[in-house]
């Protein structure tokens, strides 16, 4: 599904998300041949009604399967909440639930990262609205995998917390001249500094510019950064970074989260 042109009609849909399900195409009772010609799977042989989205974290939804193929498809293509609404025909607050619901969907990240490693912190939103919040990240410096969390605060044991959790012992981390990396050795890393303050930027390039990258990208979806559960944005882009193939088409996506987001 390289476009929304591509995207399938609302029967095929459905048995997308049915074979994600089950890994059939029949009915799970009798091997019948199932039509989707309704708002849900019709057996004609044991009668029995299948509804896909009533076993995932899709259940409630009044949306037709190829709407939300579509707010997925958008979502994955970083198109704006206001370009989702026109194209999907849905309400601006829908796209915006419906973002954050895949957000909240995407798999766990738990990687820990290692080799050379770039580590620094960003502020986002503005101080003087009070709303604005701390982000530490790492990223590997060969394959790019990444590593963001919301921190409260630039303390020695809070960003020594952040490492250990993250990056493996005896990595080589590339950090700027700032205080709370001052003990790094102890954990068994070896460590870089650079001095932001005379100009010396090279060792950090890396990360300096996934901060930038972030938040351009942020204020094209919304016009502003958001600090609003931020959590789930920053989960976002380790996913996108880390695993890009969540983001290649909707299939890609729902086969990861589905199963996973089964209802009992």
């Amino acid at each position: 599904m390289s476009s929304l042109a591509s995207i399938p009609g609302e029967a095929r849909c459905k048995q997308v998300v049915h074979y994600l399900l089950t890994h059939k195409t029949t009915c799970a009772s009798c091997s019948t041949k199932l039509s989707w010609k309704r708002e849900y799977g019709w057996c004609r042989l044991c009668r029995t009604k299948v509804r896909p989205k009533a076993a995932t974290w899709m259940r409630g939804s009044n949306l037709k399967y190829r709407q939300i193929f579509g707010l997925l498809w958008c979502f994955q293509n970083r198109q704006s909440p206001g370009t989702a609404r026109l194209v999907v025909g849905v309400s601006y607050t829908t796209v915006r639930r419906w973002y954050a619901k895949f957000r909240e969907n995407l798999p766990e990240n738990t990687l820990t990262l290692s080799g050379v490693v770039e580590v620094d912190e960003s502020f986002f939103g503005k101080q003087k609205y009070h709303q604005q919040q701390l982000v530490a990240g790492a990223i590997e410096r060969d394959t790019r995998r990444l590593r963001l969390q919301v921190i409260p605060d630039r303390a020695q044991d809070t960003l020594e917390l952040f490492l250990t959790e993250t990056v493996a012992r005896s990595s080589h981390l590339l950090t700027d001249a700032h205080a709370g990396y001052h003990d790094l050795e102890f954990y068994g890393y070896t460590h870089e500094r650079c001095n932001h303050s005379n100009g010396h930027f090279g060792p950090t390039n890396m990360i300096e510019n996934m901060w930038g990258v972030i938040k351009r990208n942020l204020r094209k979806l919304y016009g502003c950064i958001p600090t609003k559960n931020l959590e789930l944005i920053l989960k976002e882009w380790m996913a996108r970074q880390n695993s890009p193939w969540l983001f290649a088409s909707p299939t890609n996506y729902l086969k990861a989260t589905v199963c996973s987001g089964l209802v009992d």
